[in-house]
């Protein structure tokens, strides 16, 4: 996020032991219109030749893929569009998404609520517009959902996507708990029920009732536990702590979190 530009990241994740980057496609450094062919290309060169692969983290500032107002929701599309070209064209091999959840509407003396047939109808919008995605990926690039945000009513659009479709799932561990470091059972049984499609895991910390992506190991959650059930399968590790010489500082916890498992991983660090 805050590294000056792609090759730049490219070359300190080499220098400092990191897989690969994870840029965020809501900063205007990394817009997609600021490449070129020639430059993607080149890109993906760099990328290749330090041995790093490149993730992407996708819009999610108001950008709405359940839009109930079809220019709005085609809007959307398009930009999501635009980024998964980007993605594409520089190698990436993960696209990490959110949900918006559906508005509620507030009732005289309680809490908000969903009326049905905007839930329907949100539904359907919201599933269609993941299928247009993964269709236009054409499988060059895996679409993750992230947990950030995900409802009830995302949940039951994913359940019926998941078990046939080729979309994918990212497990931020810190956001699936509570502000006091509580686990939300809804979205953690959601994603034990779903561990076969998990390709993305994001890891960072946060202080009880404080501001999450803080370095690993200063909060009260049991990264290891997850680790556990996590690290053997197909999943791919984002240290999500900004600045990166912070993430570097994770980097060195998390070997200490994997050996205590068993796991011996060499970082260059």
């Amino acid at each position: 996020m805050y590294d000056a530009d792609l090759y730049d990241a490219i070359a300190f994740a080499s220098k400092k032991g990191f897989g690969y980057i994870v840029p965020d496609l809501m900063i205007p450094r990394f817009f997609p219109e600021r490449f070129s062919q020639s430059e993607r290309r080149r890109i993906r060169e760099f990328a290749m030749s330090k041995n790093v692969s490149i993730s992407f983290h996708g819009p999610s500032d108001y950008l709405n893929l359940g839009s109930l107002y079809p220019e709005v929701r085609q809007a959307v599309l398009e930009r999501m569009k635009l980024c998964l070209d980007l993605a594409c064209d520089v190698g990436a091999e993960r696209f990490t998404i959110h949900l918006s959840p559906p508005l509620d509407f507030v009732f005289a003396g309680r809490k908000g609520t969903y009326l049905q047939d905007h839930w329907v109808i949100y539904k359907n919008v919201m599933k269609q517009s993941l299928l247009e995605l993964v269709e236009y990926s054409s499988g060059k690039i895996l679409i993750c959902v992230e947990n950030d945000q995900l409802t009830k009513i995302t949940m039951e659009v994913l359940d019926e996507l998941l078990s046939s479709e080729k979309i994918f799932l990212t497990w931020d561990i810190t956001k699936s708990h509570t502000a006091t470091g509580k686990h939300i059972a809804s979205i953690e049984n959601f994603l034990l029920r779903h561990l076969d499609k998990i390709r993305e895991c994001h890891l960072h910390d946060r202080k009880p009732r404080k501001y999450s992506h803080d370095i690993l190991g200063v909060g009260k959650i049991n990264h290891q536990r997850y680790l556990e059930i996590l690290a053997p399968r197909d999943v791919h590790f984002t240290i999500e702590v900004r600045p990166r010489e912070e993430a570097l500082k994770s980097l060195k916890t998390l070997k200490t979190m994997l050996k205590n498992l068993g796991w011996e991983i060499s970082f260059h660090i």
